[in-house]
């Protein structure tokens, strides 16, 4: 496409957050045009996935455990996408777990950790031993159907974890087709980049410090790839001078309690945001030992450590294109 090639920026409110996009293009028409093709995809896919919403498709399904029902493609993608996830984090990725981090975020709202009996009974109703999803054929023929049972009485799917990358690359994938090669999505931190603007090497984005007012710890150049942070800076409960994430380890059911974060970044938004979370629970010397066979390009791992002094931040970088930091 000729001429001289502008850069337009367009945000609005969405799933709690801001979506914003940021697209290289010859005119405004077709910048306009092109956001309006990711519009029209992330508006096709929140009443699938908005767990807000008790009219979404996702609400709809965990209120009927115990029944056969028919479910879209997108939330069969996305739920054998969660399984895969499942499978390579060692079982630390888990959709399943959606009663456990209820739990947990009632316990932060009311400021009260939850008993030892409603812990035990909420990771109970967890397990993928429960859900069975199936497709009529090869899941991707055109007149292919798509079920699901869950096996358990108020077991809850929670598809937060990987519900934003799966939005995100859907949108992404509609807009490139739609002709747009230059651009930048980001929905509330969830970030996928095309090519690299305006003649530069890449798009700049910054990896953020652990900490509201610690200043970014790095900068990066990054272009046809997707960048996910996942942690407690944001979303944690402080009681008695200990730290409760948002983030559980479904193998014990409790919050992770060391401050930390980890930005991910791979080809897909999907597996970035999988990847954050899984990395994050993992911690850093299991993460250490699974990076390289984790489908992702870099991972950057925060924590903070307390010894006989203030605590103390350090920084953890894998990289498959970098010597490892």
């Amino acid at each position: 496409m000729g001429g001289i090639m502008e850069r337009f920026e367009y945000s609005t409110p969405t799933m709690g957050t801001i979506l914003k996009f940021v697209v290289i293009a010859p005119t405004q028409t077709i910048a306009e045009r092109w956001i309006d093709v990711g519009l029209s995809e992330i508006e096709r896919l929140i009443p699938i996935f908005n767990n807000y919403s008790p009219a979404s498709e996702i609400s709809k399904l965990n209120a009927r455990c115990g029944t056969r029902t028919e479910i879209s493609a997108d939330l069969y993608r996305a739920i054998e996408h969660s399984r895969r996830w499942h499978e390579l984090s060692s079982g630390v990725f888990d959709i399943t777990c959606g009663a456990l981090f209820e739990l947990w975020k009632q316990a932060r709202g009311n400021r009260r950790l939850p008993a030892k009996v409603e812990r035990k009974e909420a990771l109970e109703r967890s397990g993928w031993n429960y859900v069975e999803c199936t497709a009529t054929q090869d899941p991707e023929a055109p007149d292919a159907r798509f079920f699901l049972t869950v096996h358990r009485r108020a077991l809850v799917l929670d598809l937060s974890g990987i519900a934003t990358g799966y939005i995100i690359d859907s949108l992404a994938d509609r807009m490139i087709l739609a002709g747009c090669k230059a651009f930048l999505i980001d929905i509330g931190g969830d970030i996928r980049l095309g090519e690299s603007p305006l003649g530069k090497e890449g798009w700049r984005v910054q990896v953020a410090g652990l900490e509201k007012s610690d200043p970014a710890i790095m900068e990066l150049s990054l272009a046809n790839c997707s960048l996910t942070t996942s942690g407690d800076r944001n979303q944690s409960l402080v009681l008695d001078g200990v730290t409760y994430s948002h983030l559980i380890d479904p193998r014990t059911g409790e919050p992770l309690t060391n401050h930390q974060s980890c930005t991910a970044i791979a080809s897909t938004t999907i597996d970035a945001d999988a990847a954050a979370t899984a990395l994050s629970v993992l911690g850093r010397a299991a993460s250490s030992q699974r990076f390289e066979t984790l489908p992702i390009d870099q991972a950057v791992l925060l924590y903070s450590e307390l010894e006989s002094g203030p605590a103390q931040r350090s920084t953890i970088r894998f990289s498959r294109l970098l010597a490892e930091k």
